[in-house]
C-alpha cells in the first residue's frame, strides 16, 4: 500500500466500496466475452464522484491531489480488475502545463474532468503529419474504441510534435481489437488527413516520454495491487482446498510458492514508492525508478497470476475460475505501454545518461538529511585514518586493535551505538539515525566487523533484561569496544530450530551463590575466540514442550570450564567457533529474563539480528554500483558488457531488489520509530540479498573470464569479486532461505504450519 493521508484514505475507502460492488464475477466475464468492451456504467458513476479531476491541479480546475491521488484509485482498479481511463486526463493536464496550446485543448480538459468524454494515450512509433494533418495507423491502444480524443506523438518532417486529436473526425477509423483481456476497450486508430491541435513542438519527444513514464509508474501501482489480489486468491483457495487429508496450503511447495509471490510484490511496491516520492520531489531519478517499477511490477503480477492459476489446478483454467481475470490482465498490462524488454532499455538509457549525478537518499524523516550531512563530515575527517590501505598487511590482532580504536573514536564523536541510551554510552537517538550513519560508514573499509554482534545486536537485549548494576558496568565497555560479546544460539542439533537447544543449565549453589551449572556445546559462534562475554540460550527444563524450557543467560567467556575451538571457514577470517561448557557456573543474577521464557527473549534477539546492519545492501559483499562500473569497463565480443541483454537483465534485477528493499526497510523502520515491532521486511531483505550476493558475484567473475579464478590472498569481501562470491553465509546465518520462506508463508500470510511431530511433546521424549 502506498503512503496516504486522511483525505486520500477516505477516497480509497470510497473506491474500494464502489469498485468491489462493480467487480461482480459475472459482469467481469461479460466484459471479457466481447471485443473492445468498456464499463461505461462505472465511468458515468465515477465522474459524479469527481475521480477524473482528482489528480489535476486546482489551478486547472481539478482537485489537486496529484499522481498519488490517482495511484490510490489505481490500487483499487488493480485489485478488482475494473478498468477506467483516468490516466489520460492527468496526462493531458500535465502536458498543458508545459504547452502553449490554444483554448480548445483547455476546453477538452474541462470536458474530460467532468466525465463528458474519454481520452486515450497512443504509444508506439510516431505517426506522421503531412501538411499539418495526421496520417497513419496506431498500435492497439487501450480505451481507443470508446475514446473521444487521443494524445499522439507525430513526426512533422523530422520535428516531433505532440498533438490532440478529435476522434469524431470523419477521417478517423476505429478498428476494435479482439484481445487477451477485452475489458479495456482496445482499438487501432487510423488517420487519413485528420486535423490536430498541436500541444507541444519544441520538446514534444521529451514530454511524450515523460507522459509514458508517468503511465508506467501508475500502471505499476495497478499491477502491484493486482498481483496482491492474485496472491490472496491463491492463499485463500489453499486454505480451503483439501488434498491428501490436509489443506493444500499445508504443502510446503505451495507455501513457498505463495511466499515467493509476496516478496516479489513487496519489491515492486518498494520501487513504486521511491519513484512516486522522487516524482513528487521533482527529482530526475523518478524516470529511472519508474522504468524499474514497470519491470518489477510486470514480473510480480505475471508470476502471481500464473502461479495463482496453477494453485487452483484444473479449476483455474476454466471460464468460471476467478484466476483468469488476473491472468489475462497481467499479460495485457505487461504489453500495452511496451514490454519489459523495452522498459529495460529505457531504464539503462535513463541511468547511463544520468551518471555522475550523485543523488541524496530518500529519508524516512526530513530531519535525517541534516544528520546525514553531519555524519558525512565527521567520517570524512576521521575515517580515512582507520580504513582502506591503512588496514593492508595488518595481522588479525593488529586489525582488531585498530577496530577498538575506531569504536572508541565513534564514542567520542557521538556515533557509537546511536540508538542505545546515552547513560550507557550510546547516543540516545533513533534506529533511523543509526541507519543513516551506517549507510555512510559503509563507504569506508573500516574494521567494524568485530563489534556488530556486541553493539548492533546484543546490547539492546542486554540493556533491556540485565540488572542495572551490570548495565552500567558492562554496557559502556562494549560500546567503547573495550570488550567484545558473542552470541551462542546454534548447536550441532539446533540451528534454524532454535528451540531444540540441549546445552543444559541446572540449578546449583556455589560458595553460597545461587546460580546455574552449564554443560554442553555451542556451534557457529562468531568471534568467540576474542569475546569477553557471551549471550547464551540454554535448556533449563526438559519436562515440558521444547519452547517452554529455555532460559537466557550471559557469561564471562574467561570462566573456568569454557573452551573455544576455531572452525576454519572456506574463506576469510576464521571468525566462527565451537564453544564447550564443562560444569561452568553462572550466577542467577546473570539470567536475562524469566526462567523458562528464554525462547521469547531469543526471538527478540533474532529480530534485532535480522534488522542489524540491514543498510548493508550487499551483506558484506561488493556494492551494486561497483558491479555497474565493472560491466561498463569489461567487454563481451568486443562490445561493452553493459550493452549485453543478459547482463542488463541481471543488473536491473539487482537494482529492483536494492531499491525495493530500501523502500521496504525505510517503511519498516519508520514503523519502529513509532513504537512498533520490526515486521517481515528484515526477513525479506536477508532472503533477497543473500541470493543476490552469490548471483552478482558469479556474474562479475564471468565478465572477467579465465582470470576470474584468481583469489588474492589479501583480498577483501568488499573489494574483490571472488571473495564476494565465495562466502554463502548470507543465505545460511540467521535462518536459511527455506526457513525464511516458511516464516513468510506462515506468519505473514497465515498459511498452516508444517507438520511438527515434536509439537507439544515433552522435550525429554524427543530423540
Amino acid at each position: 500500500m502506498i503512503a496516504i493521508n486522511e483525505d486520500l484514505q477516505a477516497i480509497q475507502d470510497q473506491a474500494a466500496r464502489f469498485l468491489t460492488e462493480r467487480a461482480d464475477p459475472e459482469y467481469l466475464k461479460a466484459l471479457l466475452d466481447k471485443p473492445a468492451s468498456f464499463d461505461s456504467e462505472s465511468w458515468g458513476s465515477i465522474a459524479e464522484m469527481g475521480w477524473p479531476m482528482l489528480a489535476v491541479d486546482e489551478a486547472q480546475g481539478g482537485l489537486g491531489l496529484g499522481l498519488r491521488g490517482l495511484a490510490v484509485l489505481a490500487q483499487e482498479m488493480g485489485r478488482t480488475t475494473v478498468s477506467l481511463p483516468l490516466l489520460p486526463v492527468y496526462q493531458l493536464a500535465q502536458i498543458l502545463k508545459q504547452s502553449s496550446a490554444d483554448s480548445s485543448a483547455l476546453t477538452v480538459l474541462e470536458s474530460l474532468m467532468a466525465g463528458n468524454g474519454v481520452a486515450c494515450f497512443v504509444c508506439g512509433a510516431p505517426l506522421t503529419l503531412v501538411q499539418g494533418k495526421l496520417q497513419g495507423r496506431s498500435v492497439a491502444t487501450p480505451f481507443a474504441a470508446v475514446a473521444d480524443y487521443a494524445l499522439v506523438l507525430a513526426d512533422d518532417d523530422g520535428q516531433k510534435k505532440l498533438v490532440l486529436v478529435n476522434l469524431a473526425d470523419a477521417s478517423v477509423t476505429k478498428e476494435a481489437v479482439p484481445a487477451i483481456d477485452q475489458a479495456r476497450g482496445q482499438a487501432r486508430l487510423s488517420f487519413a488527413g485528420t486535423e490536430v491541435c498541436v500541444l507541444a513542438a519544441d520538446n514534444a519527444e521529451q514530454i511524450h516520454a515523460d507522459s509514458l513514464a508517468v503511465a508506467a509508474l501508475l500502471t505499476a501501482v495497478e499491477q502491484s495491487a493486482g498481483a496482491e489480489a492474485a496472491m490472496l486468491l491463491a492463499r485463500d483457495y489453499a486454505l480451503e482446498r483439501k488434498v491428501f487429508g490436509q489443506t493444500l496450503g499445508a504443502l510446503q511447495a505451495i507455501k513457498h510458492k505463495i511466499a515467493d509471490m509476496y516478496w516479489r510484490i513487496e519489491l515492486a511496491r518498494g520501487c513504486v514508492d521511491d519513484a512516486l516520492l522522487a516524482y513528487e520531489a521533482g527529482d530526475d531519478s523518478w524516470r529511472e525508478l519508474a522504468a524499474a517499477s514497470r519491470v518489477a511490477a510486470i514480473e510480480a503480477y505475471e508470476f502471481s497470476a500464473k502461479e495463482s492459476m496453477q494453485t487452483f489446478g484444473g479449476l483455474g483454467s476454466t471460464w468460471e475460475g476467478l484466476p483468469q481475470h488476473h491472468y489475462r490482465r497481467s499479460r495485457v498490462l505487461a504489453l500495452e505501454l511496451g514490454s519489459r524488454l523495452e522498459w529495460r532499455e529505457r531504464f539503462f538509457s535513463y541511468r547511463l545518461a544520468d551518471q555522475g549525478n550523485a543523488r541524496e537518499p530518500i529519508e524516512a524523516l526530513p530531519e535525517l538529511g541534516a544528520y546525514r550531512q553531519q555524519a558525512r563530515q565527521w567520517l570524512a575527517e576521521n575515517a580515512p585514518a582507520f580504513s582502506g590501505e591503512v588496514r593492508q598487511g595488518l595481522s588479525f590482532a593488529e586489525d582488531l586493535a585498530l577496530g577498538r580504536q575506531w569504536q572508541a573514536k565513534k564514542v567520542e564523536g557521538g556515533f557509537a551505538c546511536i540508538n542505545l541510551p546515552a547513560e550507557y554510552g550510546g547516543a540516545g537517538l533513533t534506529e533511523l539515525h543509526k541507519i543513516v550513519f551506517g549507510e555512510e560508514e559503509l563507504k569506508y573499509l573500516l574494521p567494524t566487523e568485530y563489534f556488530v554482534i556486541s553493539t548492533a545486536q546484543l546490547m539492546a537485549i542486554f540493556l533491556r533484561y540485565a540488572p542495572e548494576e551490570a548495565r552500567r558496568e558492562l554496557g559502556p565497555k562494549a560500546i567503547r569496544g573495550e570488550q567484545i560479546w558473542c552470541q551462542m544460539f546454534s548447536e550441532p542439533g539446533a540451528g534454524s530450530d532454535l528451540a531444540a537447544v540441549r546445552l543444559k543449565a541446572e540449578r546449583h549453589t556455589q560458595d553460597g551463590v545461587d546460580g546455574w551449572l552449564l554443560n554442553g556445546q555451542k556451534l557457529w559462534t562468531s568471534w568467540a575466540q576474542v569475546a569477553d562475554w557471551g549471550f547464551i540460550v540454554a535448556r533449563t527444563n526438559s519436562d515440558g514442550p521444547k519452547h517452554a524450557g529455555i532460559t537466557c543467560f550471559y557469561a564471562d567467556m574467561h570462566s573456568s570450564g569454557i573452551s573455544v575451538r576455531p572452525i576454519r571457514r572456506m574463506a576469510g577470517h576464521d571468525d566462527v567457533n565451537e564453544v564447550f561448557f564443562d560444569n561452568v557456573f553462572i550466577p542467577d543474577t546473570q539470567r536475562l529474563g524469566d526462567e523458562g521464557r528464554g525462547f521469547a527473549v531469543a526471538m527478540e534477539m533474532l529480530m534485532i539480528e535480522r534488522v542489524a546492519g540491514v543498510y548493508d545492501e550487499s551483506i558484506g559483499g561488493m556494492s551494486l554500483n561497483s558491479l555497474f562500473e565493472h560491466a561498463q569497463h569489461c567487454e563481451i565480443a568486443g562490445a561493452p558488457a553493459i550493452a549485453d541483454g543478459e547482463i542488463r537483465a541481471t543488473l536491473l534485477e539487482a537494482y529492483i531488489e536494492r531499491q525495493g528493499l530500501r523502500s521496504i526497510y525505510r517503511r519498516g523502520m519508520a514503523a519502529v520509530g513509532r513504537g512498533k515491532e520490526p515486521g517481515p521486511e528484515a526477513g525479506i531483505r536477508k532472503l533477497i540479498m543473500g541470493r543476490a550476493r552469490q548471483r552478482l558475484g558469479a556474474l562479475a567473475l564471468d565478465l572477467i573470464g579465465p582470470e576470474g579464478i584468481e583469489m588474492n590472498p589479501n583480498g577483501d569481501f568488499r573489494t574483490d569479486f571472488a571473495w564476494s562470491w565465495i562466502d554463502p553465509a548470507g543465505r545460511i546465518a540467521g535462518g536459511t532461505d527455506e526457513v525464511l520462506l516458511n516464516t513468510i508463508a506462515e506468519r505473514v500470510l497465515g498459511l498452516p504450519q508444517d507438520y511438527r511431530p515434536d509439537k507439544n511433546k515433552p522435550f525429554k521424549e524427543l530423540s
